[in-house]
Order: structure tokens, then sequence, then C-alpha cells
């Protein structure tokens, strides 16, 4: 890839809305000599509105194939664990070739919405019995391949799962796929790694199920391992997103799972604790001084009736957000901002929460908040349009009659509450572009993939 120069009419930077940007893509996809008030010169490339990307600190991409699919009432009582028995049975009906054509579908799909990274919370490493693949990594790389061809960054999760519930209990015949022991697990986890070892924009992470699948002492082994081993990778958590998990965490650790985690291991700015829906003011308080990031994923909780983050609260602390389509039901950041705003509205009877003391405008505040995180989310340079930062922009369709002659500081606003269509034109990752024009290269093939495994699925 050769360097290329651009001129951008009017680009949201750190600081705010500007005009007249002039940037240079280096032949390694990074924004370098960025220069705002400039004047264009020749060969420059023309840009209009442009954006940064967002990264998704939350996927779990077999599961967009049941997206729909658990929207009737199994029991009077329907919640989050009889979902999960949906969610079993096409977790254990994936092929290795079914999950690439999902998650290749799934992967432009994010494209086009706006996300420019995926952190993928991979937890099927099986055949459903529990026999490993021939190649240990297998469905790992149906990921990585999905990534590749899709042309997005991924953070690859692998996770470690080996119980099915606090106090050690032994996996489910459902859960078998999942399961590892720990050296195992690391085996599996180095695979991967070689598998995209020579993709920079690639990095493969850790993932610890939930306080509920990995024991106290499995924690402690695999993070003291993970960490000498690679010191600056992202390990993220599911958390205390359902109050029975709070629970049972009480009765079997003594404590709360964010407060446990807090009290018992070093969490920093390379953790991502997923949902940490229900907590106290103290862990609320405790967790966003520790430098973490917190991956909220609205639509999926909104879906599992998992309830609601404490955001006002946590932002007033200093703390880190990132956004996540998890169940991948929606796809579209737009969207999950939009319900993160609106929950808090909800909660609190009053409007525009999400602000700060130097931006009074809840869309460009909260884009500009889960930009930055999802980028340290996942440890990586993204998330703003900035020298040394990766080159993951998008831009917006300015034939919009929605936003015609309208003020920059209202941009965000209106793209997060107004029912405008789907606002990006074109999304370049790493300095290539990928979205042109609303299309991917490779879409069509992609989409016949995608049906012809979705039939496979729903015919079982």
């Amino acid at each position: 890839m050769k360097a290329q120069d651009y001129f951008i009419s009017k680009a949201f930077l750190p600081s705010g809305w500007a005009r007249d940007v002039r940037l240079r893509v280096t032949d390694q996809g990074l924004i370098a000599n960025l220069h705002v008030g400039a004047i264009a010169e020749p060969g420059d490339r023309r840009l209009g509105t442009v954006l940064p990307g967002i990264t998704n600190a939350h996927s779990h991409a077999f599961q967009r194939a049941m997206a729909g699919m658990s929207e009737y009432r199994m029991s009077q009582a329907d919640s989050f664990w009889s979902w999960r028995n949906t969610m079993y049975q096409y977790a254990n009906r994936v092929s290795p070739q079914g999950l690439h054509a999902i998650a290749s579908q799934l992967y432009v799909e994010m494209l086009k919405g706006g996300y420019t990274s995926v952190a993928e919370f991979h937890y099927l490493h099986h055949q459903p019995d529990g026999t490993r693949y021939a190649n240990r990594s297998q469905l790992s790389q149906s990921i990585i391949d999905a990534a590749n061809l899709s042309g997005i960054n991924l953070t690859l999760l692998p996770v470690l799962y080996m119980t099915s519930g606090f106090g050690g209990a032994g996996l489910l015949d459902e859960q078998k796929r999942f399961g590892n022991s720990l050296n195992d697990y690391f085996k599996l986890h180095l695979e991967a790694s070689d598998y995209c070892a020579h993709q920079p924009q690639h990095c493969v992470g850790m993932a610890l199920h939930s306080l509920r699948a990995v024991t106290p002492e499995a924690i402690d082994q695999a993070l003291g391992q993970f960490i000498h081993a690679h010191p600056q990778r992202p390990i993220h958590i599911h958390v205390a997103e359902q109050l029975r998990e709070v629970e049972q965490s009480l009765a079997i650790l003594g404590q709360r799972p964010v407060e446990w985690l807090l009290n018992n291991h070093k969490i920093d700015s390379n953790w991502c604790l997923i949902h940490a829906t229900h907590m106290t003011m103290e862990e609320t308080t405790a967790l966003a001084a520790t430098g973490a990031t917190v991956g909220i994923c609205p639509t999926t909780e909104a879906n599992l009736g998992d309830g609601l983050f404490p955001l006002d609260d946590y932002l007033r602390a200093g703390g880190s957000i990132a956004i996540g389509s998890d169940g991948n039901s929606a796809i579209d950041p737009f969207e999950e901002m939009r319900w993160l705003e609106y929950g808090q509205r909800l909660a609190s009877g009053r409007r525009n929460v999400t602000t700060g003391k130097n931006d009074m405008h809840t869309g460009s505040h909260l884009y500009r908040n889960c930009a930055v995180g999802g980028g340290r989310a996942i440890n990586a340079p993204t998330g703003a349009i900035a020298d040394g930062c990766r080159a993951d922009l998008l831009v917006l369709d300015d034939r919009s009659p929605e936003r015609a002659d309208l003020e920059p500081r209202y941009l965000l606003d209106n793209l997060l509450f107004s029912p405008s269509e789907r606002p990006i034109a074109d999304v370049m990752v790493n300095g290539k572009w990928r979205i042109q024009a609303g299309h991917h290269n490779d879409e069509e093939t992609i989409a016949e993939n995608f049906a012809k495994a979705l039939r496979v699925l729903r015919s079982v």
C-alpha cells in the first residue's frame, strides 16, 4: 500500500469538530502529518465528513445466526437463563465452515455500520461432544479467516471455560465444546496466535468466561501465565450481568463479582469487564479508578432483561466505556449508543444524561467516550483521528437531506437521535478502503454462503 494524502472538509478530532483537515495515511496504514485549517494540495484525495471508526468491544459471532429466533415465550418466567438453552442449541450445531460463513457476514455488516475493529469473545473450541479438532484452534481459525475476508481488525479472545457454575461444578453436556484444562487452553491459544502471527492488525488476547465458569484457583494460574507471556494484551471477562450471578457469588465467594475481582486481582487498563451491570456505588467508583474499561452492550442487555449499567456514576468517577453488539441482534454502533443514553433517561427521569463539562452535546460526548474506550478495550491505537493512530475512518454520506447544512456540533446528535438512513458511505480500515459507496467487494458471495449456513442450522 502506498502512502496517500487526504484533505477532509470536516473531521471529528479528539478536541472536537475541525474544518479543512489535511493528513497522510502512511504505507503502514497509520495517520501522520495531521494539520487543521490546511489548504488542499495537488494529489490530495478529498473527503467530506469523517469520523473515527468504532471498536465493537464484545461479540459472539455465532449468535448472529440465532438473531430473532428466540423471541417467543418459553415459560411464564422467561429470562436470560431460559434464553441460554436456545443459545446452546445453536452453539452445538455450528461447523467450522458454518462459523466462517456466519462471521464473514457479520463482520461485513459491522464494517457497514461503522465498526472497524471487533473483540471476538470466542468460546466455541471443539466438536459438540468435546472432542478436539485435528487443528486444535480450528474454530479460532474460522474467525481469523472471516476477519481477513471482511477486512475488519480482529482482537480474538479465546475463552477459558472450565465449570458450569460457582463452586467448580462440572460442565454440562451442552457446554462440552467450550471446555479446556489450563494446559489445553494455552496450547489452543498458542496455535491461534501462530495462525495470525504475521497479521499485525490482529491480536490474540485472553478471556475468562466468568467467575461462575472459572474457579478462583484457575483464574490465579491463568492470569499468572498469560500476563507473564503477554503483559500488554487485553483481558476480558463477563461479570455481574445477572442478579442471580451476584447472589451466587455472594453465597460461594462471600463477595459480589466486581468486588471479588477488585479485591483479588490487579485490575488495570489491560482489562475490559463486560456488562458489570449490577454494582454498588463503592464498586462503581473503585472500578473507574483502576483504568479498566467496561464493555456495555445495550441492545443485548435489553433483549435479555439484564438491567441498566450505572453509567452516570461511572463516568463521573472517570471511568472508561466501550460498546459491543454481544449477541448480534443489532449491528449498529449508533443504535447501541442511543440505547445507552435512553436507558439512563428512563432510569433517571432526566434528558441528556451523558454529557461532559466541556461538551454539552450528548452525541459527541458519547461517541468520543465509546471510540476512545473501544481502543483502550483492545489496547490498540484506534478510536481517534490523530497522529500515530490507525487510519480507521468513517466517511459519512453527505448527500443526506437530514444533515444538509447542519452545524458540525449537531452532527453526532443527529446521527444518534434522528430517524436517518444508514449514514456511512465509505469505511477505511488500516488505510485500506473496505466499504465504498456502501458496498463490500465480496458481499454477494459472503451473503450467499451465510444463507447456506443458516439453512443448514435451521434444518436440524
